[in-house]
């Protein structure tokens, strides 16, 4: 060969086969044509040899593709991710790619377990909400698998994330009240989790800006597990003898179990203000007002797709965090 560079007309010689079989081979149109297993093994064997140079990777890739990508979150129950994967599912499927979906249900060993389940499905890539507390066994994966993280991401990943912003979006929702109360209670969960705690850190930013003076007492929080937030604002009902004036929770999950405690309280609307994270349209219709931040579903799913595109074809990305913005809708 002139040239170190491995070219298709090489690897057709050396398989003793022409150079349209072997681009029907790298472009998954063997079947098409009739091309036996052994000659696709063969040509797919010699071009292994090679697979140091990165156009040889990316036709291997393309001839082993699934046409699937894998999807781990931790709760299929929660509107926010119910909502991603309806849009994500969308999208991909436009590019007839599907999505194989599974669930970690915020347990490590399981999301462990179903990651390398994942693997061994051959998707092509993975998007994974994560719940542990290194990218150690994720970047592994990602030496033949890419990894997108979405939602939550690990402090100083080298691997790329997508999420919504929310230091900003956090103190402009809860901004104005703050500046109308003596006191607003965060109840909350996971503060461990980055995107969780990025809304406390958005949520104490809300509170200095309104010039009001951070009381550790009003911030609340432990594990998640169902009803946990049922659990930690009746607690701190009956420790306070009343309820918060203001109240602020960082997921949907959470809100609709602080609601569920109101209702069975039967407290009149009037007597509280309440803020949260992840907007659902059945807020709308809520019997307590609610100011909610939306997740641009369609945006994330869109962004998704493109930067596994990007991912699966070798390009370098021009960003490895993504923050999308979302949007505070107001009923008060």
């Amino acid at each position: 060969m002139a040239s170190n560079k491995l070219k298709i007309n090489d690897i057709a010689r050396l398989a003793g086969v022409s150079a349209t079989t072997v681009s029907h081979i790298f472009n998954k149109r063997d079947k098409k044509y009739r091309i036996s297993p052994q000659t696709r093994q063969r040509v797919l064997a010699i071009a292994q040899q090679y697979s140091d140079q990165s156009h040889i990777r990316q036709y291997l890739i393309k001839a082993n593709s699934t046409n699937t990508v894998g999807v781990i979150v931790p709760d299929m129950s929660n509107s926010f991710f119910s909502m991603f994967l309806h849009h994500l599912e969308a999208s991909f499927r436009q590019k007839n790619i599907q999505l194989l979906i599974t669930c970690s249900h915020y347990n490590k060993e399981v999301e462990v377990n179903v990651a390398q389940n994942l693997v061994e499905r051959k998707v092509d890539a993975m998007i994974v909400v994560t719940s542990l507390d290194s990218d150690d066994f994720y970047v592994s994966i990602n030496q033949h698998t890419p990894v997108l993280f979405f939602d939550r991401y690990l402090k100083d990943t080298s691997l790329p994330f997508i999420t919504s912003e929310s230091l900003d979006s956090v103190a402009e929702l809860i901004q104005p009240y703050a500046k109308q109360l003596d006191e607003f209670y965060f109840i909350g969960c996971d503060t461990q989790l980055t995107s969780i705690d990025a809304r406390l850190k958005g949520f104490k930013q809300g509170l200095n800006n309104a010039g009001l003076a951070v009381n550790p007492e009003w911030l609340v929080s432990d594990d998640y597990c169902p009803n946990k937030g049922y659990e930690l604002l009746k607690n701190l009902h009956n420790k306070l003898g009343r309820l918060p004036k203001a109240i602020f929770t960082p997921s949907g999950n959470l809100l609709q179990e602080v609601l569920s405690y109101l209702v069975e309280i039967k407290l009149d609307p009037k007597e509280i203000c309440i803020c949260s994270y992840d907007y659902n349209i059945y807020l709308d219709y809520s019997y307590y007002p609610i100011d909610a931040i939306a997740q641009d579903f369609q945006s994330m799913a869109h962004v998704c797709v493109d930067v596994i595109d990007d991912l699966l074809n070798f390009k370098e990305l021009k960003n490895n965090e993504i923050f999308i913005k979302p949007q505070i809708i107001r009923h008060h």
